[in-house]
């Protein structure tokens, strides 16, 4: 086993994602559980997270207390009438929530139905202060770049504040990015306003001009009304598929890549991909050192992750040698369990033989994520970087990194090690927090069969303390002002950097 695995399956959460969701469907659909078996599912559930997870403890006030905690929920649960795998999830979802840990879930539930799904016809962008429109029906038109103020009189911390007890969020930009589909949809809306039963939604914003306006918005179900729906535009000019790049002004200075998913043919046994992504970066630098390109732009929004590893060859390939010896900073503790090591496919005994340790299940391993050979590459495509020598292909004048509150796990990860390789970021923060519970141990319930992940390591990126610990806030953030400059165009970011 390579001491690297540490840092690659962080967002296996993410590929588990979909099949959670069609799972639950599934169990519902086919086997009818009783109650005592969704509780023989819970009470398995909260085993594991104890025997997996660094510290499910202190976020409740002790062992203690979390089980106390657990224990009155399962009296709640047992004191239903009927009880369902989803309303289940859902309740052991709100208790989760007070982890701030993305990695950790017993899968993904619906929100609980109290009416027919339905939602307001407007599409919310997460930026630095909160919210803006850039999606409506035709009739909304006048709200387009608008800034959401208050929701039913309430001003929008407060809504944020019930939201937080309902979602898994590991910060604020987090938290913002479930809010921009909670806030729109009805069933959500009443989890935050009990006994809500309105056909429209009381909305106030902040118009482009400055002006403040009250709209009444109403809520409409699926069907042919959904096909007037429009969105801001975005920019022809920049790439939109996975590892995609092309230069994107006429001088050729400025090259943008789209990385959408950490995922790749360099994956063993990987079969949604044909890209090697040694491969792609190299005629991507080769065509910028032909043209002496200035600017490299990796846009990052919208990725939640994949597999670090895959991203080392990468980064030789833009920094060289500089890569491998330079302190990432990023340290991880793993707790060593049972479920940890099956996922590794290896014993206690075969760890602690290919680590030099004398750990026993319910301890901790310490190392810091260092990557200096390449070794720990994960690369379907070697020769390329051998062929190197130590040499960067190419290093451009100026390296940005645009983000999002979508910009999670694997993604995280390389917009980091790409910051502590000098490149800047720009655009929202991340919704993982630097200091966090990381990679995902998964397993199944023995009755429902459904998927399920627990945090095993504690990710540390900077000191306990620091502002940044919490929130990996970007060097160039940009203001409600520079959003109106580019007509609220949803590749505002990359335009930003393009005029710049």
């Amino acid at each position: 086993m390579k001491k690297i695995i540490i840092l690659t399956i962080t967002a296996c959460v993410f590929a588990l994602l979909g099949a959670s969701a069609a799972n639950t469907d599934n169990q519902q659909k086919g086997k009818t559980l009783s109650k005592a078996e969704l509780l023989q599912d819970y009470d398995y559930f909260f085993g594991k997270l104890e025997e997996i997870h660094p510290n499910p403890y202190d976020a409740f006030g002790g062992k203690d207390e979390f089980r106390k905690s657990v224990g009155q929920l399962r009296e709640k649960l047992a004191a239903e009438d009927s009880l369902t795998l989803n309303n289940m999830q859902f309740e052991v979802t709100k208790l989760l929530s007070v982890l701030h840990d993305g990695h950790t879930n017993m899968g993904y539930p619906e929100m609980p139905k109290k009416a027919a799904n339905a939602w307001i016809p407007l599409n919310l962008k997460v930026i630095r202060d909160g919210f803006m429109v850039d999606g409506w029906l035709p009739q909304f038109a006048f709200l387009k770049g608008a800034r959401l103020q208050e929701i039913e009189g309430e001003p929008l911390e407060t809504l944020l504040d019930r939201l937080d007890k309902i979602h898994v969020t590991e910060n604020r930009y987090g938290l913002l990015g479930k809010a921009c589909n909670s806030l729109c949809h009805n069933n959500s809306l009443r989890q935050i306003f009990p006994g809500f039963v309105r056909d429209s939604l009381g909305m106030r914003f902040r118009l482009s001009n400055g002006g403040d306006t009250l709209v009444y918005v109403p809520f409409y179900p699926n069907g042919d009304v959904w096909k007037k729906f429009v969105k801001s535009p975005q920019d022809s000019r920049f790439p939109k598929k996975n590892f995609e790049f092309r230069f994107a002004d006429d001088k050729s200075q400025t090259m943008v890549m789209c990385i959408n998913s950490i995922t790749s043919a360099d994956i063993p046994n990987y079969k949604d991909s044909e890209v090697i992504v040694a491969e792609a970066f190299d005629k991507m630098l080769r065509q910028m050192k032909a043209a002496k390109s200035k600017r490299l732009i990796i846009d990052l929004r919208g990725n939640g992750g994949g597999w670090t590893m895959i991203m080392y060859a990468a980064l030789y390939q833009l920094y060289g040698e500089r890569f491998l010896k330079t302190d990432m900073g990023m340290n991880f503790s793993v707790k060593i369990s049972e479920e940890y090591l099956k996922k590794n496919n290896t014993t206690i005994e075969q760890f602690n033989k290919a680590n030099g340790t004398s750990l026993d299940i319910g301890d901790f391993f310490d190392e810091p994520t260092g990557i200096d050979n390449m070794d720990n590459f994960m690369c379907a495509n070697k020769n390329i970087l051998k062929e190197l020598k130590g040499k960067p292909v190419y290093t451009p004048k100026e390296i940005f990194v645009v983000t999002d509150q979508w910009t999670f796990s694997a993604a995280f990860h390389l917009a980091y090690m790409m910051h502590k390789m000098g490149a800047k970021i720009v655009g929202v923060p991340s919704g993982q927090a630097p200091n966090t519970y990381m990679e995902c141990t998964p397993f199944s319930l023995p009755n429902s069969g459904q998927q399920c992940s627990v945090s095993n390591s504690i990710q540390r990126c900077y000191p306990d303390g620091d502002k940044r610990a919490q929130v990996f806030t970007p060097d160039i953030e940009l203001s409600y002002d520079d959003y109106r400059k580019f007509d609220f165009n949803r590749d505002a970011e990359l335009l930003y950097l393009l005029k710049k």
